[in-house]
């Protein structure tokens, strides 16, 4: 069986991530409190993989954690787009007017500001994962308090769901990387991830850029992360993705490539999800 590593508990978001990922296949889901520790997991072989949160469509990129693929030379397999679906949770005895305190992460909080704002004599906790809080709400039978989480929680940990949805945004994904310490083989796979500095000359970025467009490369991200050692010199995160048959036009467009830039690394060629919404 696979083992892969989350950041948080069972029943988080990253857990739901894993379960999406591999549909029906069984995997071992490892805790890890930690993006620290679940890359120490991952490069000490304590685990196949690790499923690391890189970017929302509300909140932005995760930038640390491109720092934390590329210092520890990991290889991306496999991604996922998430839909992040916020469920007001608590014990099954509870309803909507016994509430009088949520506890959840933060960003759970921001992202759900207009209904909570429904409820103004709630008290607002900003504390642990959503899952931790969830888990805490049964073990310790906290009444009166609920938290914010996925329904995957409210499963896990026994919940009921007092209602349903109450994120702000209905279009709110978080996008995951499945990796691994070696690079694998996807057969068919149709994106890549590249990760490259240019040199420091006036359009050096535009010609790499332009190289792409050439070759029929459609970018889906581009993110510069300050280079580690260096001041104000960054290096560059760009995703690709090819729907041409065949993969000559790939090849040459890294051959190009590497004559524009001072080095380039493909951290992972695989099968791009499609967002669904």
């Amino acid at each position: 069986m696979k083992s892969v590593v989350i950041q948080g508990i069972k029943g988080s978001f990253h857990h739901e991530a894993v379960v999406k990922f591999f549909k029906e296949e069984a995997v071992e889901v490892v805790d890890s409190p930690t993006f620290n520790s679940l890359v120490k997991s991952v490069t000490s072989n304590q685990v196949d993989y690790g499923m690391m949160a890189i970017e929302n469509s509300i909140a932005g990129t995760i930038l640390p954690n491109y720092n934390l693929i590329t210092k520890n030379n990991l290889h991306i397999v496999g991604e996922i787009a998430l839909p992040i679906k916020h469920n007001l949770l608590a014990l099954q005895s509870e309803t909507l007017e016994s509430i009088s305190e949520v506890q959840t992460h933060p960003m759970a909080l921001l992202q759900c500001e207009n209904f909570l704002e429904l409820h103004p004599d709630w008290k607002l906790l900003a504390k642990d994962d959503t899952a931790t809080c969830a888990k805490n709400i049964q073990i310790n039978q906290l009444k009166g308090i609920a938290s914010i989480g996925s329904i995957l929680a409210a499963e896990m940990y026994n919940l009921k769901i007092l209602q349903e949805n109450i994120h702000d945004i209905t279009d709110n994904f978080t996008r995951f990387y499945l990796l691994s310490k070696k690079p694998e083989k996807i057969k068919h796979f149709n994106k890549a991830s590249l990760y490259f500095t240019v040199k420091h000359e006036m359009g050096s970025l535009a010609k790499v850029l332009n190289i792409l467009a050439e070759n029929e490369m459609n970018m889906t991200k581009i993110q510069s992360v300050p280079l580690t050692g260096s001041v104000f010199e960054y290096s560059f995160h760009v995703d690709v993705v090819s729907e041409k048959k065949g993969y000559d036009h790939y090849y040459k467009s890294l051959e190009e490539i590497r004559k524009e830039t001072g080095f380039l690394y493909i951290l992972g060629e695989y099968i791009q999800h499609k967002i669904e919404i």
